[in-house]
């Protein structure tokens, strides 16, 4: 079982950091201001009128295309949270390996090590971080709906906050795992 997780969570994070390379090459794209191959692949990637990546989504109400600037912001975000995401399964993946002892992080083969909770605690973050950084790009992308207008008017953005639960849930886990350590060093006073 280990081992399938730790063949998925790599496989994972590579899969993130292409994407993420990816979607850095997008913006450069569509922000070069080549305007033919831009709306090229703006019909292209938006044939179905909306794009969307871990919740965040744009799309259009009149069925029409997504503007080159909304998909450029869509591009940005998508490059932060593609690394955020891919930064989580590494630490999945490190969490694995350290419990095993197999990395230099190890301090044995126990999953009560300092390591393992520092990485919990940043899994639990960086869920956290990514429905604020979408969220911080639905307001961006509002207010350029508000001030240009045009364009923009049937643009409609959402963002689904079920990371931040998750990212809770790993916090917690995370203090569970802090407590472990406490109890283990406890009972090897004892001994």
């Amino acid at each position: 079982m280990n081992t399938a997780v730790i063949i998925i969570s790599k496989i994972l994070e590579v899969t993130h950091w292409v994407g993420c390379a990816f979607m850095v090459a997008l913006t450069i794209v569509f922000a070069s201001g080549n305007t033919s191959f831009a709306h090229y692949l703006s019909d292209v990637t938006t044939s179905s009128n909306d794009v969307e990546l871990y919740g965040f989504g744009i799309s259009t109400a009149d069925g029409g295309a997504i503007p080159i600037g909304a998909l450029v912001l869509f591009f940005i975000t998508g490059i932060f949270v593609m690394a955020i995401m891919a930064m989580v399964f590494r630490y999945i993946y490190l969490i694995f390996k350290t419990a095993e002892g197999k990395t230099k992080y190890s301090e044995g083969a126990t999953p009560f090590q300092q390591p393992i909770v520092n990485m919990t605690r940043k899994i639990g973050i960086f869920c956290i971080a990514v429905p604020i950084i979408e969220f911080i790009t639905l307001i961006i992308t509002q207010i350029m709906i508000v001030t240009a207008g045009g364009a923009y008017e049937t643009l409609e953005t959402n963002v689904q906050f079920g990371m931040v639960l998750f990212g809770l849930v790993i916090l917690c886990l995370s203090r569970f795992f802090a407590y472990g350590i406490e109890l283990q060093k406890d009972t090897e006073g004892l001994v």
